[in-house]
């Protein structure tokens, strides 16, 4: 884009003027003149630069910074060329040294995904441990757990709901595979191995005012709408606000999910300075959600019930509200100098009074331990630094410093009621108990504060984290205390033997807190003393345009955390090694055709276990294959004008649950189906989508990480109608 302004305004006539513009639109972008021209002036034709090949290839000049709108779209539309790489800003996923892949808000639309997991189904890499509709929605990203908590909102943790983010008010879901704290800062609950980050949408060049009407399988009924203006001189302010809510049956039995967001999003735009405002509101209301399974020790795990089938209890419900805000700016102090910061929070209540269920034998018979599980957030996150570019010779560099801190309070309450048998595949229901008051069981306080220098030319990057927790009891006191510190080295090195092809290879320590326990842990919530994760990675990027091509072979060290069936408490037992090869491929490789696919295969194995019993097992909830084939055709004018058919295959290699790798789960394979129809009515944009999930109605366990077994998706059905006013 800056090139062909350049060429245009060295074209003008030699009058002391040059002609400025500015955007119009997002992507192609036109420019025209402000103001008129002199009479002796040349008019050039108008200047239209499409972006084919997503975002600009930052690299040198220094990439772009993080307030306003993200990268552009590959080709294709489903995944973006450039994404957030933290403190460093936007940048080309083909000139960085890790794996990030980047899903627009046209996917999520086309896919009416509803969480950020059925966005996430498209990455080979990534699987969710908890079951569908559940309120909690964790992932597994090349084998190792992630917690919801631990996703980022614009960069910064602590701000998004901690359960299930609501997507209506956000323009990309990206993520990043292997350990991203040197990027990030701290995850609240350590999630050592990939970063999930949510972009908030902006206000593009074209008012925006967008209406949708939608409908899920049993009886879900709502709708959503999407305002977008800019104001001012040059459109310089934005303003963006989203908000939806649904509410009804779902496909699983008894099992009805409301849901409530309202969000707002502001920015402003000047020659130097730059600022972003977001704030939001989100409830989330379930009924009987489904919780997962610990299992028993000996015995084969039994086939996976018919999945709508419920075991959980209609009278269970869990609540989630959640409030937040954050303020980010950007102010230039030369051209290649760029002060950052921003500041956030959020607080939230969640109350769960229902049930965690135990497989007790291979027949079926589950073991229901009903209670109340409740607890408050009160979260702050916040950054500062300094981006900037020069010249040391023939040597350009990128230097970027920053800081960062998040603090968190977080009362957790539980009391337990009694225990109830059923069976997976005849439930049996109860009547409902008295529901428990709450009862102050331990209050979390955590302060989690980095220092990062990154050089991009000299490849001498890390960071310094130090990290307090303390887990206060309600007598006073304190149940344990964390107080430590470490230097984290980052080193990346990329090649370009030529400008389609980049080669890279990069070292990254992870320094936070150990993995969190489940709900269904005696110790739920705790956290493990500080680890340090380590990931080597080296890998080829491949820009054909409009075809991309990823390839990387990583191998990724942390210590390994389970939940020891007898006992029901999490804890820390051995080092867990996961090497393995990622491989992705998206883009538009011909007119009318859209693909997205992926492969992961994984080895991951346990070493340093208590006696050496489980050295050299196949960790639990680590597949050796993870794929995924996902596509896109437009049918042609004659012979449905505005069709396009829509695929999505997800295939999952048989999983262990238990270290000792007695008790397994096979294979899976998911078909997703759809089909959407665009059109114009009365002068107004329509577009209708009809998607089915699990079109082949298999019955499948879905993930055994993490300690919780959990089924997969029943089939659903969706539909939407979406009109642009």
């Amino acid at each position: 884009m800056l090139v062909a302004l350049a060429l245009a305004a060295t074209d003008a006539p030699a009058t002391g003027q040059i002609l400025t513009g500015r955007p119009e639109a997002a992507d192609p972008v036109a420019f025209r003149s402000r103001g008129s021209a002199p009479p002796d002036m040349v008019m050039l034709d108008a200047v239209s630069v499409e972006s084919r090949g997503g975002a600009a290839k930052p690299g040198f000049p220094p990439p772009t910074g993080t307030v306003g709108q993200p990268p552009a779209a590959f080709a294709g539309g489903q995944v973006a060329g450039g994404g957030r790489v933290g403190f460093l800003g936007s940048r080309s996923v083909f000139d960085t040294p890790f794996t990030q892949a980047n899903y627009t808000a046209e996917l999520i639309r086309n896919q009416q995904a509803r969480s950020v997991g059925d966005v996430l189904a498209n990455n080979a890499s990534v699987r969710e441990t908890q079951p569908p509709y559940s309120a909690q929605r964790n992932i597994i990203i090349r084998g190792f757990p992630v917690n919801a908590k631990d996703f980022a909102f614009d960069g910064l943790y602590g701000l998004v709901s901690v359960h299930q983010p609501a997507l209506d008010g956000i323009e990309r879901v990206e993520v990043l595979s292997g350990p991203g704290a040197f990027l990030y800062g701290f995850p609240p609950s350590g999630s050592a191995v990939g970063v999930v980050n949510l972009v908030p949408k902006r206000a593009a060049e074209a008012p925006l005012t967008r209406v949708e009407a939608q409908f899920l399988s049993a009886g879900t009924v709502g709708g959503s709408f999407d305002v977008g203006r800019r104001f001012g001189d040059g459109n310089a302010v934005g303003i963006r606000i989203n908000g939806a809510y649904r509410d009804g049956a779902t496909p699983i039995d008894h099992l009805n999910q409301g849901a409530g967001a309202l969000t707002l999003g502001l920015d402003y735009r000047g020659e130097a300075l730059r600022l972003s405002l977001d704030a939001g509101y989100q409830h989330l209301a379930v009924d009987a959600q489904s919780n997962g399974f610990t299992v028993n020790p000996g015995f084969r795990i039994p086939r996976a019930p018919r999945l709508s089938l419920n075991v959980q209890q209609p009278w269970e419900r869990a609540e989630i509200n959640q409030g937040f805000g954050v303020l980010r700016a950007e102010y230039d102090l030369t051209p290649d100098m760029t002060l950052f910061g921003a500041v956030g929070g959020s607080r939230a209540d969640r109350d769960f009074f229902g049930s965690n269920g135990t497989i007790t034998s291979g027949a079926g018979a589950v073991q229901l331990q009903t209670g109340r599980v409740a607890g408050k957030y009160t979260q702050w996150s916040g950054e500062a630094g300094l981006r900037t570019h020069f010249q040391t010779g023939p040597v350009d560099h990128g230097l970027a410093v920053v800081a960062t801190h998040y603090a968190g309070d977080e009362p957790f309450y539980r009391t337990g009621i009694g225990l109830l048998r059923t069976s997976l595949y005849a439930p049996v229901l109860y009547p409902p108990p008295d529901r428990p008051a709450r009862r102050l069981e331990v209050t979390t306080r955590s302060d989690l504060d980095g220092v990062a220098v990154t050089d991009t030319a000299s490849i001498l990057d890390g960071r310094f984290q130090g990290i307090t927790r303390d887990l206060a009891l309600p007598q006073g006191g304190s149940q344990s205390r964390y107080d430590k510190s470490a230097a984290t080295p980052v080193a990346a090195l990329i090649v370009k033997p030529w400008d389609k092809l980049s080669l890279y290879a990069s070292y990254a320590e992870g320094f936070g807190f150990g993995p969190s326990a489940p709900a269904q842990a005696l110790n739920a919530s705790a956290t493990l003393p500080p680890a340090v994760t380590s990931q080597i990675e080296t890998g080829a990027k491949l820009d054909l345009d409009p075809v991309g091509v990823t390839l990387a072979v990583f191998e990724i060290k942390q210590p390994f955390g389970t939940l020891e069936p007898r006992t029901r408490v999490f804890g820390l037992n051995g080092e867990q090694t996961n090497q393995g090869l990622d491989f992705n491929v998206f883009g538009a490789p011909t007119e009318g055709v859209r693909v997205l696919a992926g492969l992961t295969l994984i080895d991951g194995r346990l070493g340093k276990t208590a006696g050496g019993s489980f050295d050299g097992h196949v960790a639990p909830g680590v597949p050796t294959a993870q794929a995924n084939l996902g596509g896109e055709l437009d049918l042609p004018p004659w012979l449905a004008k505005g069709v396009t058919l829509t695929g999505l295959v997800i295939y999952t290699a048989p999983q262990y649950y238990d270290q000792a790798n007695r008790q397994k789960i096979p294979d899976y394979t998911r078909l997703d189906l759809g089909i959407r129809y665009s059109f114009v009515a009365h002068g107004m944009p329509l577009t209708a989508r009809f998607n089915v999930e699990n079109a082949a109605g298999a019955r499948y366990w879905a993930s055994a990480g993490a300690g919780v077994l959990s089924y997969g998706t029943p089939r659903t059905f969706l539909a939407s109608l979406t009109a642009d006013l």
